[in-house]
């Protein structure tokens, strides 16, 4: 069977270019490699109306069916990874492989941080409703978006604010439990935006699935050190895919 098609699904307030080392990389070993622009990022006009995870999905779904691409190995990348969990939940046919990096399966906030913040933010509107100190409200709701861990949710604009609200509300719990193709999560060591304890967690989560860790570096993993990230894709296939999926892989091409 021909060598699988990898398709690279971004994070949220990126975009397909920043992923170019990783395609390039993958080109050069000799896969086909497609990295997609969602709606709302890069080139892909925002949608004009608040985007769910399933529509994301069958926007993904959409766009592989017109590059006649049936059953890739997506790699998700953070908001990505949310997309190409519930696009393994709703197209269970069409996917080969799961790679999943940074991805927030788990909030990374504890709950009693969000709900001190909750509190907080409500204290706070009271606060600076007065109008001798309505001049700071801009400033505050920036600092405590950050605090908070939601500094996209303050940048985005229009319909894109909300659907980021709706996207980090919709659990996965249930689309992790019932994945049913090989998983591979991938974490950045000094990942602090989604820490590794998340990536351990969606691996006790998802049945079969393995969790490998890159020392020195980020959040930003799959681009920072592609190399390194497609070695360890290449490892999870050849050892625990390709007899079951009939996977032919190419010889590299130093």
């Amino acid at each position: 069977m021909k060598n699988p098609v990898f398709v690279i699904l971004h994070g949220w307030g990126l975009s397909k270019k920043i992923f170019i080392p990783l395609q390039e990389e993958l080109e050069r070993r000799g896969y086909r490699a497609v990295s997609l622009d969602l709606p709302g990022f890069g080139e892909c006009k925002s949608p004009e109306r608040p985007y769910t995870l399933n529509d994301y999905a069958k926007y993904v779904r959409m766009v592989l069916e017109k590059e006649h691409i049936n059953d890739p190995i997506l790699i998700g990348h953070s908001f990505g990874g949310r997309v190409g969990l519930r696009y393994a939940t709703l197209y269970k046919k069409n996917i080969r492989v799961l790679v999943l990096s940074g991805t927030p399966g788990y909030t990374p906030v504890s709950r009693t941080k969000l709900l001190f913040f909750i509190v907080l933010a409500k204290i706070g509107k009271r606060v600076l409703s007065l109008p001798t100190l309505s001049f700071l409200t801009e400033m505050i709701r920036k600092w405590y978006y950050y605090l908070v861990g939601a500094r996209e949710y303050y940048r985005a604009e229009g319909t894109m604010r909300e659907t980021f609200k709706q996207v980090v509300s919709e659990p996965l719990v249930d689309d992790m439990k019932h994945l049913h193709v090989p998983c591979l999560l991938i974490w950045g060591e000094k990942d602090s935006i989604v820490p590794v304890r998340i990536g351990v967690k969606m691996k006790q989560t998802i049945p079969g699935s393995m969790f490998e860790m890159i020392e020195d570096v980020g959040h930003n993993v799959p681009y920072k050190k592609p190399k390194e990230f497609v070695d360890v894709i290449e490892r999870f296939i050849k050892k625990y895919v390709s007899s079951n999926l009939s996977i032919s892989f190419s010889k590299h091409r130093n």
